[in-house]
């Protein structure tokens, strides 16, 4: 009986170390991460990306054109009935956003959070960009067991976090805190309907909340290496 007892005292505790040893590290996440996209061998292949999305706004159909060019640059243009009401554009060293409002130049800490977030694929190149990752801890998001990772630039002046799907590997949102002219804005985006794009999955619904409000984004197609330029992401 004494033995008895003794055994069943063990169990609960060989279970917590059983649950320990599963839990992944921030590296874990994102190597399962990249593998459940695609895989490194693919992603690596990718120079450039041209998105096209729309949304349904006030103002009617919204197109959106991202474009993205490694090691570092990026811009994104949004129009509203034919007219262009938003142009974005990183060039590795600042990020200068301009609408029919005026422009505004983001430098420094701010800037480097958003060119590190709009890299091609960011968690295959967060180590030679120098970002630090750290594992938050498990978090449900709409009712799925996620992992969440906060993400720190090298310099340590700006954090976003990550929750990727526990299951699938799968990133399920992102939120981050970018600071200009109005002070902090808080955007947080949600990754739906993940579909395969010449061998790699990409999410073809994108919803995000901001001070502006919430706004969903299709994505209407995905081409890789077009051969996009330099020159498509200077900065006047």
């Amino acid at each position: 009986m004494k033995k008895l007892f003794v055994t069943l005292l063990a169990i609960p505790l060989l279970h917590v170390g059983a649950n320990a040893q599963t839990t992944p590290t921030a590296d874990e996440v994102l190597d399962k991460y990249i593998t459940a996209i695609g895989g490194k061998e693919a992603l690596t292949k990718v120079t450039d990306v041209t998105t096209s999305m729309s949304s349904e706004g006030q103002m009617g159909t919204i197109m959106i054109t991202r474009k993205q060019k490694l090691p570092n640059k990026f811009s994104m243009v949004i129009n509203a009935n034919g007219m262009e009401v938003m142009k974005q554009t990183g060039d590795g060293t600042k990020v200068v956003a301009g609408g029919m409002q005026g422009s505004n130049t983001l430098e420094g800490a701010a800037a480097q959070q958003m060119i590190a977030m709009n890299v091609i694929f960011p968690e295959l190149h967060y180590a030679e960009n120098g970002i630090k990752s750290t594992l938050v801890g498990p978090e449900k998001v709409d009712g799925k067991d996620t992992y969440k990772l906060s993400h720190t630039t090298a310099d340590g002046s700006a954090t976003w976090t990550d929750n990727f799907d526990a299951t699938t590997g799968l990133k399920v949102q992102s939120a981050s805190t970018t600071k200009g002219q109005r002070g902090e804005m808080t955007m947080t985006s949600v990754y739906t309907d993940y579909k395969e794009v010449n061998g790699i999955k990409y999410p073809m619904t994108i919803t995000q909340q901001s001070p502006r409000g919430p706004m969903t984004m299709t994505v209407d197609n995905v081409k890789f290496n077009k051969g996009l330029k330099d020159s498509d992401f200077t900065i006047k």
